[in-house]
């Protein structure tokens, strides 16, 4: 029987990997292929008859969509009137998502509140303030951006434009409370928006997925920057594009300089910081108005750290750059 018993499972091994060899199945870890879209045919007057029901659906959708959305919006500008109303409003959140969600017996539930009752205490506790920073600060900048993404992510892409202005005040806003940022309060802050309790509170989730031109994380001033900030000026005033990068690579030293030791710190400066000067010089001489001084920035770079670890690379790039000049072509991406 044992034999018998083997000979199957061999044989069935064989099998299974000879067929996705054939590509009749998929293989581990992927998705299996979708079948191909049936051939439907359809009359005129059918055609006509489902266009004209999608197109009231659509307004249907889009009716219901905005309403909620609406309503969820007024709570959240409602939460961020004060750094009170919004820790009571995260607790609320929490709360929901935590307890009365969940399939827990009494004891179960009395001692999750009892947590969340002590994890509430010691966010209003001044004392730990050292220690934990500003929890009030972060949670009311983490509704605001959570309020941010839910416009960025149903704006019309022609008034991504109205969104700039608003992006660039939260950044100003994160980097003047800087020093509040640290321990918890920072990794409050640093969370994703979209899987935040309080988008699972409103079950918004979904609404803040898939959006390329924009990230959900709070601190993600690169993620800023490259997905939204910078298009945005290369589109509409290109000149400006050396001065935002700077403004970017200013606004991630304060960031870090909070939320690091000083030591470590000061290994960001040596190691992390040249980096993105090196990224800013490569941007810019593909994205510049002036590509003559991205290439002597790049020069000087250089120059200012043979010693970086990232040195040769940085050579290797600047003579494929040269290279494609000379030859007419763009530069290699």
């Amino acid at each position: 029987m044992i034999r018998s018993a083997r000979l199957f499972l061999a044989v069935s091994l064989l099998a299974s990997t000879h067929a996705i060899a054939q590509g009749q199945g998929p293989r581990r870890g992927e998705a299996a292929p979708q079948p191909p879209l049936p051939q439907v045919t359809l009359t005129p007057q059918q055609i006509e008859v489902i266009t004209k029901q999608l197109v009231e659906l659509e307004k249907q959708v889009q009716d219901m969509r905005g309403s909620t959305l609406t309503t969820v919006m007024a709570k959240l500008r409602a939460a961020t009137a004060s750094e009170a109303a919004a820790l009571n409003f995260y607790l609320d959140c929490e709360k929901l998502v935590n307890v009365e969600r969940k399939d827990l017996d009494k004891t179960e539930e009395r001692q999750r509140k009892e947590q969340m009752d002590r994890n509430a205490e010691r966010r209003s506790d001044k004392k730990s303030e050292d220690q934990d920073g500003d929890i009030g600060t972060a949670t009311k900048l983490h509704i605001e951006y959570l309020l941010l993404s839910l416009e960025a992510h149903e704006i019309k892409p022609s008034d991504r434009e109205k969104l700039l202005p608003k992006l660039q005040a939260f950044i100003q806003a994160v980097l003047a409370n800087a020093d509040k940022l640290k321990g918890r309060s920072g990794g409050l802050l640093s969370r994703d928006v979209a899987g935040s309790v309080i988008a699972q509170a409103f079950q918004i989730e979904r609404f803040l997925q898939g959006n390329p031109n924009w990230t959900t994380r709070p601190t993600d001033i690169a993620g800023m920057y490259d997905r939204f900030i910078l298009p945005q000026f290369k589109e509409q005033k290109a000149d400006a594009l050396a001065a935002q990068y700077d403004a970017r690579i200013t606004a991630e030293g304060t960031l870090k300089k909070s939320q690091l030791p000083e030591p470590e710190f000061q290994i960001w400066m040596q190691q992390e910081l040249p980096e993105l000067k090196w990224q800013r010089a490569n941007y810019l001489l593909r994205n510049g108005p002036t590509p003559i001084n991205a290439l002597k920035d790049m020069l000087d770079h250089i120059k200012a750290y043979p010693g970086h670890p990232s040195a040769p690379v940085w050579l290797a790039e600047m003579r494929t750059a040269i290279e494609s000049s000379n030859s007419g072509a763009p530069p290699v991406q």
